[in-house]
């Protein structure tokens, strides 16, 4: 997802953040900012090493994970399959649907009741969230069956109660308990390893309103459905079943999936979803599929559909509404938007695959014909194939058949959906490509690398702000100048060292549902994606590359925990990171190296270096001799794992040192750059 950056007071959010501790289950809990003004008073703190949770333990001695980053022998993910039918009435805003999940229960666990989300309550009245957001009502559940068997909902005392209400009592086999934005149904046969069953359940409910959580809605005649049909929730091998609330604050965690989904929409409204259209013909005329047939054979840009008295032509003749039908594998959810104000124009990107001829991705763009989303208009089809083309070149092939991009409904930033991105209306068309490379990336993380993007918003958002700046530099240049603030390594620089240096730093291993708003971006975006390019600079691009992509490609339709990042790294670099994952994941804990003196002794010249901060790193100097002659050294980071404050480099007094500056290139993440400089006579 795509965030703005808040203007709000970052000091009363980083007050609200020593409040809150996650729920890790690792090691000792993350600790709270501090101020960097403070820290060279103090002892130096010797990180620690990085404790595995119980779990995961559990999970390594079950041999469905290792201590090597890959996944276990033993290792399973559940893979359910769904068939949807759905429409939307915008008439009276109401989207009605019913589905059949098949559930197969691949673990080795016997499970006793089955946990779906809801996740469309947020917008109930009652239910716990992170912000305000208009009341819709939440889903409304009719029949709710297990292989056939209904399942009715509690009652206490054989009075209905609310479907967002918590009950009292545990469901009994055979009954289901909705708990805000989780549903829980107690089975009544225990499902057995190896064992299927099949969860049949009709819903209803409202979009919310444009702006409503800047992730889906209605804004006028366009509509986005994100989260809106029930879902079954992650068990996996580490936790069990993952049920934690949905907030309308940190995102998501789901099962990959295949997809069976028939729409229907008002005829001649464009659908864009996850998936691949299946009924082309239904639904488009013979023009409409030959414009398709051309954007897909050419490469060039084409126009299927313009808004208003032309759009007729596009479309198949019929009556008052028409079925669109998607299908969809391998992907952790599914997304689908509407509207009759929406131009399509369609086009393709060709994925190097490794075979004899390159891949055909269906390349949509989908957005209205305003002022304020005139970018897309120019870009929207060409900035989502190029993401698509440079991220299969940076990480791995794009492995899906299609992408699509939507404009409408948000206010601001976007949000990603397997196959799929909404966004915000953009007028610039570098913003534009900047946000569709960061919504596009999400395709690889946590798309097809399934992280818990709820505990851990970094793997996912932190990863991909990392991809974009890389993605970014290799189409349109290095930005220095901080106008591309969030989609270049020297704006998201800017942005972490902003908040750092004034003390609002925070752990990254912070659960997404514990961290102020104002923060969520800086620190879980920026700050991951600075910690990226530390670590890349110290290991070697080339090394930090394939460590990404060994892990990326191991964990594909899984569920990565982040000691499978940090073995992955640690087994690909052979160097042990504990001090660093403990430093920039656990704490925060600010960089500030400083040049502390420069002096002669006999034929030598000592540079003293003074650590100021808390972040140990290796210290990187440039020394310049009197006659300009650049000489570079590295001090590794184990002086500072002792405890000390100062580390010593000596050189030859030769010709004479006339400046010396640490980490001259900016690859670490200093909060004070302006003590990194000595510059002198020469000794």
């Amino acid at each position: 997802m795509t965030r703005r950056v808040v203007s709000r007071d970052l000091r009363a959010a980083a007050a609200l953040a020593l409040l809150l501790h996650a729920p890790l289950g690792a090691q000792t809990r993350p600790a709270p900012a501090v101020d960097p003004a403070a820290t060279q008073l103090a002892p130096r703190p010797v990180p620690g090493p990085v404790f595995e949770s119980a779990e995961y333990s559990r999970a390594v001695a079950r041999g469905t994970r290792t201590r090597t980053g890959e996944p276990g022998p033993g290792y399973w993910v559940q893979h359910p399959q769904y068939r949807i039918r759905v429409s939307l009435d915008p008439s009276v805003h109401r989207v009605t649907g019913s589905e059949t999940a098949a559930y197969r229960n691949q673990s080795p666990d016997t499970l006793r009741s089955i946990a779906v989300y809801l996740r469309q309550n947020a917008f109930a009245p009652g239910v716990p969230r992170r912000q305000p957001v208009p009341i819709t009502g939440g889903i409304t559940l009719g029949a709710v069956a297990i292989d056939g068997r209904a399942v009715a909902a509690v009652t206490d005392r054989n009075a209905a109660m609310p479907i967002t209400a918590a009950p009292n009592r545990r469901p009994e086999p055979g009954q289901y308990a909705v708990d805000g934005t989780v549903m829980t149904i107690q089975l009544i046969a225990p499902l057995a390893p190896g064992h299927s069953l099949s969860l049949a359940v009709q819903w209803s409910y409202t979009p919310p309103p444009s702006p409503a959580d800047g992730r889906q809605g209605r804004e006028g005649n366009v509509y986005f459905m994100g989260y809106w049909y029930p879902e079954i929730a992650v068990y996996d091998d580490v936790d069990g079943w993952v049920t934690d609330p949905y907030l309308l604050e940190a995102e998501f965690y789901m099962d990959p999936a295949d997809y069976d989904v028939e729409i229907t929409v008002p005829r001649r409204w464009v659908v864009g979803a996850t998936g691949t259209l299946q009924n082309a013909s239904a639904v488009l005329s013979q023009s409409g599929r030959d414009s398709l047939a051309t954007a897909r054979r050419t490469g060039r840009v084409v126009r299927i559909v313009t808004p208003g008295d032309a759009a007729a032509a596009a479309f198949a003749p019929g009556g008052n509404t028409a079925m669109w039908h998607f299908t969809a594998h391998d992907v952790r959810d599914f997304a689908w938007g509407t509207s009759d104000k929406y131009a399509w124009d369609a086009t393709r990107a060709l994925v190097d695959s490794g075979g004899a001829a390159a891949d055909t991705v269906d390349i949509n763009s989908c957005f209205r014909l305003t002022a304020a989303a005139a970018a897309w208009r120019i870009g929207g089809a060409r900035f989502t194939r190029d993401a698509i083309s440079q991220m299969s070149t940076w990480l791995w092939e794009y492995p899906y058949p299609a992408m699509t991009s939507m404009e409408g409904v948000l206010d601001s930033g976007g949000m990603e959906y397997p196959m799929m991105t909404l966004m915000q209306p953009w007028a610039d068309t570098l913003s534009l490509a900047g946000d569709l490379m960061h919504e596009t990336g999400h395709m690889w993380f946590p798309m097809q690398v399934g992280s818990n993007e709820t505990r851990y918003p970094w793997m996912d958002e932190g990863f991909t702000q990392f991809d974009v700046a890389q993605g970014m530099r290799a189409l349109y240049g290095e930005n220095r100048t901080g106008g591309r603030r969030n989609d270049s390594e020297h704006g998201q620089r800017a942005l972490y060292l902003a908040a750092a240096s004034a003390g609002h730093d925070a752990p990254l291993m912070l659960h997404g549902d514990e961290f102020p708003e104002d923060l969520y971006l800086v620190i879980y975006y920026d700050k991951t994606a600075q910690v990226l390019a530390a670590l890349s600079a110290m290991l070697g691009p080339d090394t930090l590359h394939q460590a990404l992509v060994t892990y990326g490609k191991r964990w594909i339709d899984r569920h990565p925990m982040p000691y499978d990042f940090f073995n992955t790294v640690a087994q690909v670099s052979g160097r042990d990171l504990s001090w660093f994952w403990s430093s920039w994941f656990y704490q925060a804990w600010p960089l500030d190296q400083a040049i502390g003196s420069v002096a002669v002794t006999g034929d030598s010249v000592a540079i003293t270096i003074v650590d100021r901060g808390l972040a140990p790193m290796p210290v990187i100097l440039a020394v310049t001799r009197t006659g300009g002659k650049v000489e570079r050294m590295t001090l590794p980071v184990d002086g500072w794992l002792t405890g000390r404050r100062q580390l010593t480099a000596v050189v030859a007094r030769g010709a004479g040192v006339s400046r010396v500056e640490i980490d001259p290139d900016q690859l670490y993440p200093d909060v004070d750059r302006a003590n990194n400089v000595w510059v002198g006579r020469g000794p």
